[in-house]
C-alpha cells in the first residue's frame, strides 16, 4: 500500500500542528542521552532554559505590571541579554562537571583523564557555535579560561551533586541582573533558590536519560570525538 499522511504520521506531521507535535513529543519523552551529540545538546538546551527562566521569571515578578513596559526599553533589553549570556555561561560549565560526576563511576581504570579531556572540549565547542552576543564580540575566551581550573578542581575531587554547583550558577545570574541593587539586594536567597531549584530538577532529568556505558564509550573512544 503506497504511503499515505496517515501511514507516515499523520496530518500532525505537516506545517505548525507537525512543528507543534514534535515539540511536545520531545518534552513528553526525551530522547536519550547516549551520544556525544546527544549530551551536547541537552548541556546546550538546559543551559539556556535555567538562564532564561531564572533572569526572566525575577525581573517580572520583581517588577509586577510595570515589567510591560520595562520589557520594550532599550537599555533594560541590552543588560537582560548581558545577564542570560553569561548566566548561560555559567550554568553550562556547573551542567559539564554535574554530567562528569554522573559518568566518572562508569569509566575503567585508566581513562577517567580521557573522559575529563572529552567533557571539558565541549565547553569552548558549545560556546563557539553559537552566535557571539554583543557585548561578547570577542569571543569566550574569559569565560574558557575561567572554565579550565574550575572543572580540573571538581574532577579531581569527590564527584559533584548539583547543589554542590549551583551557587556558582545563582552568583553569576545575581550579579549580572538587570535591576538596580538597592532594589535587588534583599532578594539574594531568592534567586539562589530558583537556580538551585532547577538546576536540581535538570540533574535528575539528567540522570533519567543518561545511558551511561554508550556515551562513556564514546567519550573516551581512541580516536578524537567529533563535537
Amino acid at each position: 500500500m503506497a504511503d499515505s499522511p496517515t501511514a507516515t504520521g499523520g496530518p500532525a506531521a505537516f506545517g505548525p500542528v507537525g512543528q507543534f507535535w514534535r515539540r511536545l513529543k520531545a518534552r513528553l519523552r526525551p530522547a536519550p542521552i547516549d551520544t556525544v551529540d546527544a549530551l551536547r545538546t541537552f548541556l546546550e538546551e538546559r543551559a539556556a532554559l535555567i538562564a532564561q527562566k531564572c533572569a526572566i521569571d525575577y525581573c517580572r515578578g520583581k517588577t509586577g505590571l510595570a515589567s510591560y513596559a520595562l520589557f520594550t526599553e532599550k537599555p533594560f533589553l541590552e543588560a537582560l541579554d548581558r545577564c542570560r549570556w553569561d548566566t548561560f555561561a555559567a550554568v553550562l560549565c556547573d551542567l559539564i562537571i554535574v554530567a562528569e560526576g554522573k559518568l566518572r563511576s562508569h569509566v575503567a581504570p585508566g581513562q577517567h583523564s580521557r573522559l575529563c579531556e572529552a567533557l571539558a572540549g565541549l565547553y569552548p565547542v558549545i560556546l563557539a557555535s553559537l552566535p557571539p552576543p554583543a557585548h561578547r564580540a570577542g569571543g569566550w575566551d574569559e569565560a574558557i579560561a575561567s572554565f579550565a581550573p574550575r572543572f580540573r578542581e571538581a574532577s579531581l575531587g569527590e564527584p559533584r551533586q548539583a547543589l554542590d554547583v549551583a551557587d556558582h550558577s545563582a552568583r553569576c545570574l545575581f550579579d549580572t541582573l538587570p535591576i538596580h541593587l538597592n532594589m535587588r539586594e534583599l532578594d539574594e536567597e531568592v534567586v539562589y533558590g530558583a537556580v538551585r531549584f532547577r538546576m536540581i530538577a535538570v540533574s535528575q532529568e539528567m540522570q533519567g536519560l543518561l545511558r551511561a556505558p554508550e556515551l562513556v564509550k564514546q567519550l573516551v573512544a581512541d580516536q578524537n570525538v567529533t563535537l
